[in-house]
């Protein structure tokens, strides 16, 4: 007979992921961990957004923009809230020049993209050519900085009746509904 694992879905919903022990018990170099917040985001209750990144900047105290990374052909990548457990690695960030860092601007494409509020609700992002999100207590790169950083995103956790949207929208019936989003993030 087959033995089949089985994963409650509690671990996707989780404040930590598995591979958070592998984090504690690995090397003593810590990498750095931003909080990354956006205020539209914040105030529309979004709570995971798919984007395709076509280039990735920081913004300096200064206000001037220093590009990281170019994404040629990328898909779409998925931003999760912290509660989520989710994070995204990146060793590009340490690049920049010295300095302190305040925001960190991604640029998209014009497909592929997608916001999703913390009731399931789901609304095409292809209309931004790019997001800037807040870096908390901003970021000083050094010469001695960890080799790689953890970017966090500041996202309203999902809310337990969002599996039940589907059958509610059965009883309620399709209703045009304007966009939560429109112009709320500026170009």
């Amino acid at each position: 007979m087959k033995k089949n694992m089985f994963y409650p879905t509690i671990w996707s919903t989780a404040p930590y992921t598995p591979n958070v022990l592998a984090d504690w018990y690995g090397s003593e170099n810590k990498g750095a961990e931003l909080i990354l917040s956006n205020e539209a985001a914040t105030a529309y209750y979004v709570s995971e957004m798919t984007l395709n990144i076509t280039r990735f900047s920081a913004i300096d105290e200064q206000g001037k923009e220093h590009f990281i990374i170019d994404f040629p052909g990328q898909n779409p990548v998925t931003f999760k809230g912290i509660a989520s457990g989710n994070f995204i690695r990146s060793k590009s960030v340490l690049s920049l020049p010295k300095g302190k860092y305040t925001a960190f601007r991604f640029y998209m494409a014009q497909w592929g993209n997608q916001f999703i509020y913390q009731d399931g609700m789901e609304e095409s992002a292809n209309t931004f050519n790019r997001l800037d999100f807040n870096i908390e207590d901003g970021f000083v790169v050094e010469e001695n900085n960890a080799p790689e950083v953890k970017l966090w995103f500041d996202f309203a956790p999902y809310q337990w009746k969002r599996h039940f949207k589907p059958l509610t929208d059965l009883f309620i019936g399709s209703k045009s509904q304007k966009p939560r989003l429109a112009n709320s993030f500026g170009n």
